[in-house]
């Protein structure tokens, strides 16, 4: 990609719809010890969208609730501060970016790669018991945003990436790096930053395909929260839930490396993976109101 290009990229990035203030406003909750689930109820209370997509989700058939929930102070009694925190987030971003340019990318497939690299994140940071688990589902949802963005403009760069993954059985991106100098990763990080996101989600999508010793730039480059989001996305590639552009004969394998820094294995991964699928379905159900 010409310099010129990566003008213009970077141009079209400050363009982008922000976040909606819903979405920050929780995310600060979730970092706030002193936070109660009734500021949380406040907020989403606030903005009658997110409130009316909350409520029609947590009543749907799939969660199968005892009784009819009516406000958002019962939905998070029932689903929990976390669970809806995190609804609440992931249909902020779909919002967003719902309008954006779309080319021919399977975007319901590539949002369940998304979602379902969250959830993983957060229960490969329970079982290692890092500090605060929560804080690794953003960067799980967002690792692949500069996909979003390429698909919708850079589209011509983005088709050539997509069939150069598929004809050589390699990831999107490797076929990224045998094409241009600028990959998601970097574009995702440009968005990120623009929308002010945390410095950790900032840098799990910056980061997510690079080994400990070649991340460098933020304070945070070498937080443990990076290795985890990093080794939920392999596994859900791994798995095959969703898609996420790379080619259809490549199969991504996790390394003894990728394990150097937690107390985690590859059978432990494995496991998690197994386990999954009433959380997918969960995710498929969100999706369906979502997009």
């Amino acid at each position: 990609m010409k310099l010129s290009k990566i003008k213009k990229t970077i141009e079209q990035v400050r363009d982008l719809p922000t976040l909606p203030v819903i979405s920050n406003k929780v995310n600060a909750l979730l970092y706030d010890p002193k936070s109660a689930a009734s500021d949380l109820a406040e907020i989403i209370e606030n903005d009658q969208s997110i409130a009316t997509k909350v409520l029609t989700l947590v009543n749907s058939a799939y969660y199968g609730l005892p009784q009819r929930v009516t406000n958002i102070a019962q939905a998070i009694a029932l689903l929990g501060y976390k669970n809806i925190s995190q609804i609440v987030m992931t249909l902020s971003v779909f919002e967003t970016l719902k309008h954006s340019k779309r080319g021919s990318f399977d975007r319901k497939a590539f949002w369940l790669h998304s979602i379902a690299t969250a959830i993983m994140s957060v229960k490969i940071a329970e079982m290692c018991m890092y500090s605060t688990p929560e804080d690794t589902f953003t960067g799980g949802l967002l690792h692949d945003l500069g996909k979003v963005f390429m698909d919708g403009y850079l589209h011509e760069e983005f088709n050539e990436v997509l069939d150069t993954a598929e004809k050589n059985d390699i990831s999107f991106y490797e076929a990224e790096h045998m094409l241009f100098d600028v990959d998601h990763a970097m574009i995702g990080q440009w968005i990120a930053r623009a929308w002010k996101l945390p410095l950790h989600v900032v840098a799990s999508i910056k980061h997510h395909h690079q080994e400990v010793e070649a991340r460098m730039g933020l304070s945070v480059s070498s937080d443990l929260f990076i290795d985890i989001v990093r080794i939920a996305d392999i596994g859900v590639r791994l798995k095959g839930y969703g898609c996420n552009g790379d080619g259809k004969g490549y199969r991504p394998t996790l390394s003894p490396d990728h394990f150097k820094r937690l107390p985690v294995f590859e059978d432990d991964i494995m496991k998690i993976l197994e386990s999954l699928n009433e959380e997918i379905d969960k995710a498929k159900t969100l999706l369906s109101f979502a997009i």
